[in-house]
């Protein structure tokens, strides 16, 4: 089982990142969306490198083509972030309600219910952000994203913070150590 104190940790790292993502929405936002675009750029980069390298005239064309376009979102993400806010918020969404989805079904699995209830609630914070801005995908997308990933970062300390404190962890972890000192020959 993890260390509740490394848990204690992750859930305050989560929470403190998600208060200073809801002080400060549109920095978070122009913070997302300009290391996708260098992730872009190395993409593009990589791929434009690798049509050089290749051998098959479509190969080349295809994966050229492929690294060009890259690149460029990369430019134009880090350029004017706030002319791909609209685009990368609707990822975020999608991301959310994934997150979401999956957050429920491992919530209905764990066997601890203090922890399954939390993730599961959890899951519902995050499906629910993630309908709420895909659906309405704001003219100020650029703000939205950073609240909605501050409220996510925040839900998700919770979960972790709860978990941490859950008896099952407790227990195992008093077990595991008991268990350690109790076997003379261990």
């Amino acid at each position: 089982m993890p260390n509740k104190s490394a848990l204690r940790i992750v859930g305050l790292l989560f929470c403190s990142s998600g208060i200073v993502a809801l002080a400060a929405p549109l920095l978070v936002s122009i913070a997302v969306e300009v290391i996708a675009g260098w992730l872009f750029i190395f993409i593009g980069t990589i791929q434009i490198i690798a049509a050089a390298q290749s051998m098959h005239a479509p190969v080349v064309r295809g994966t050229l083509g492929l690294g060009l376009v890259a690149l460029l979102l990369g430019v134009v993400l880090i350029a004017a972030p706030a002319a791909g806010a609209q685009t990368v918020t609707l990822l975020v969404a999608l991301l959310f309600l994934l997150s979401g989805t999956l957050k429920l079904a491992i919530g209905r699995a764990l066997p601890d219910p203090q922890a399954g209830r939390a993730l599961f609630i959890a899951g519902l914070v995050s499906a629910m952000l993630g309908g709420l801005l895909a659906l309405i995908l704001p003219p100020n997308a650029s703000l939205m994203l950073g609240l909605m990933i501050g409220t996510e970062l925040i839900s998700n300390g919770i979960v972790v913070l709860t978990i941490a404190s859950s008896a099952q962890i407790n227990q195992s972890a008093g077990a595991a150590y008991s268990g350690s000192w109790s076997n003379p020959r261990g």
